[in-house]
């Protein structure tokens, strides 16, 4: 697509600070460097968790991916000491956000071996990720993983591949009385753990899901220098985030733009 935005997971950094240091810093180690006078290095060797080997954490992303599902969350994870993002895809190499942007060089899902926490964002269009042989794959990662996580509809692509039998859930409010039919418990809430199993609600609950992480993994001091460095302090200019709170011109919109969202949601009764 000529017109879409293209991000190189492998772009070599520019020169002095890296792309991520440019933007924002890019680590919490390179803020806290930059404003205690010390280098990056010495600041990241002296990092929170910067001991032993590096915590992995696996991105699943697939054609029609919801961009924000992923940025949001890799802000965080990214972000953090001694932590090692991937991102895979079922076939590997380019995949195109449903916002058409982008990523090139993601794994091949069948090529990982493992990792310690495995996060599957949500998507438009999940057809990829149904098949027999990625279901597989998922459910291979998944049983040795520390973590297994998800965040808006990502939650029915673990349901589909019987992950969150008896285990409550998050899911994107429109979506979420999908989960029984995996046998999953649906829960309301904005970010959800169940034992090891973990899971954000709708699209910028993923920024939530990771701090939440995060603060599990470093520390909730080391979490909230993240949302600091990130100004992350959500103030809406309009609360009609959830049908709860939604006036009734909206959902009525709601309901004309995305009528088979709202059908499955139980707005159209």
């Amino acid at each position: 697509m000529a017109d879409d935005t293209e991000i190189n997971l492998d772009a070599p950094p520019r020169s002095g600070f890296s792309r991520r240091q440019t933007l924002m810093f890019g680590s919490a180690a390179a803020a806290i460097a930059l404003l205690g006078g010390l280098t990056p290095e010495t600041a990241g060797a002296t990092g929170i968790g910067s001991a032993g080997e590096p915590f992995q954490i696996l991105f699943v992303l697939y054609q029609k991916f919801t961009l924000q599902d992923f940025a949001g969350a890799n802000e965080v994870f990214a972000r953090l000491p001694n932590v090692k993002v991937l991102v895979a895809s079922p076939e590997g190499g380019t995949i195109v956000s449903d916002t058409n942007v982008s990523l090139t060089n993601t794994d091949k899902l069948s090529a990982v071996t493992g990792c310690d926490l495995i996060c599957v964002p949500g998507g438009t269009d999940r057809s990829t990720m149904l098949t027999p042989d990625i279901q597989s794959h998922l459910r291979r990662l998944a049983d040795d993983a520390k973590y297994v996580t998800s965040i808006c509809n990502g939650s029915l692509i673990l349901g589909a591949a019987g992950l969150l039998k008896g285990r409550r859930s998050a899911c994107h409010w429109a979506q979420r009385n999908l989960l029984p039919q995996y046998g999953a418990i649906p829960d309301p809430a904005r970010v959800v753990r169940d034992g090891r199993y973990i899971s954000g609600g709708g699209v910028t609950a993923g920024i939530d899901f990771a701090l939440t992480v995060a603060a599990m993994l470093r520390g909730p001091v080391q979490a909230q220098v993240i949302q600091l460095l990130m100004e992350y302090e959500p103030d809406p200019p309009f609360h009609s985030g959830r049908p709860e709170t939604a006036p009734p011109e909206v959902i009525a919109a709601f309901k004309q733009q995305y009528a088979s969202l709202a059908k499955i949601a139980g707005l159209t009764r």
